[in-house]
């Protein structure tokens, strides 16, 4: 198809995703008590999207496209299913409560801004205590790479054994790609890795202010955006129309240069089986074949025993909180 055509598919696509901003009215987040995340939840939700879109893709394919204008009933199950999973209430499986919750075990108290490892290191423990239950959301394991290996690579040994009893597997690989943004020698490299087929894109930004980036066209990477404060929509509980979910997408294609992104940024794939994973690595490798210097991205078959070392990407935080005076 023409431009036209690219850009209808593109926007349709875009408009697909999940989209999840700061809530107001919200039952209290405990321990903090506060009934909003506006100002502090920017990466809780872009994890949620990044996520989503894994589960979308797990359930309903890559193929699926939000059809317009139509009634929450009139969804299929599976999505109806999956927005409910992060429903903005404290049994929800991935609700901001939880993420929050779990975020505390990890020392960040709800109010504080967090890291996107930490944020998904939080979400990787909900998920492996039951989050996706049963129904159309089982069946999808979540590897989450070390980021203390500081060494950006994605192990295949530990990707099969996660897929070995037939799970599907989301694999979520956080990087440094720089000192401060991304640096220049990366940017063509994270633009072809956007491109993968197993792609769910990836969660970052600036410093304490995260997006969910999942496509690049021409050195711009375009994003869903969670700095918009929406009141509280009591998802699957009833209602009807498109009132239910409307709130959930979003129509506005933002975009920026990728060199203007903060240098730690956390990868999402989606593998439904060995042979994606096998797509994955050989596609990894063609962009390091073609774009020479150092690698976004390594493949590995197994870690060498005591690896450690590296960065965090809490270090940065600790200089960028945003605390809420509570």
């Amino acid at each position: 198809g023409g431009g036209g055509e690219g850009a209808r598919l593109f926007r349709a696509d875009m408009r697909s995703r999940l989209w999840f901003t700061y809530r107001s009215g919200l039952q209290p987040i405990t321990p903090a008590g506060v009934t909003s995340d506006a100002g502090w939840g920017c990466m809780l939700r872009s994890a949620q999207m990044l996520f989503g879109q894994a589960l979308v893709v797990h359930s309903l394919g890559r193929e699926f496209r939000l059809p317009p204008d139509v009634g929450y009933e009139d969804l299929p199950p599976a999505y109806r299913e999956i927005l409910g999973c992060f429903a903005d209430r404290p049994d929800a499986p991935l609700s901001i409560h939880r993420i929050a919750a779990a975020g505390e075990e990890v020392g960040k108290k709800a109010g504080q801004w967090l890291g996107p490892n930490t944020v998904c290191a939080a979400m990787r423990n909900l998920c492996e205590r039951g989050a996706f239950g049963g129904g159309q959301l089982s069946g999808l394991k979540v590897l989450l790479f070390d980021s203390t290996d500081g060494d950006n690579t994605i192990y295949k040994g530990e990707c099969r054994q996660a897929l070995s009893g037939g799970s599907a597997l989301l694999i979520l690989l956080p990087v440094r790609l720089g000192t401060h943004m991304i640096d220049k020698s990366y940017v063509g490299k994270v633009a072809a890795t956007l491109g993968l087929k197993q792609s769910v894109g990836f969660i970052g930004g600036r410093p304490a202010s995260a997006h969910y980036f999942v496509a690049s066209r021409g050195g711009l990477v375009y994003f869903l955006d969670p700095h918009t404060t929406q009141p509280y929509v009591p998802v699957g509980l009833g209602g009807e129309g498109p009132a239910q979910h409307a709130s959930f997408h979003c129509d506005v294609q933002k975009r920026m240069r990728l060199g203007d992104i903060d240098a730690s940024l956390t990868f999402g794939f989606y593998c439904r089986d060995e042979a994606d994973l096998e797509g994955l690595c050989e596609g990894v490798l063609q962009i390091n074949e073609m774009l020479k210097g150092y690698a976004a991205i390594s493949i590995g078959e197994e870690r060498a025993s005591g690896d450690a070392g590296g960065w965090d990407d809490d270090e940065e935080d600790d200089d960028e909180e945003l605390l809420l005076l509570l």
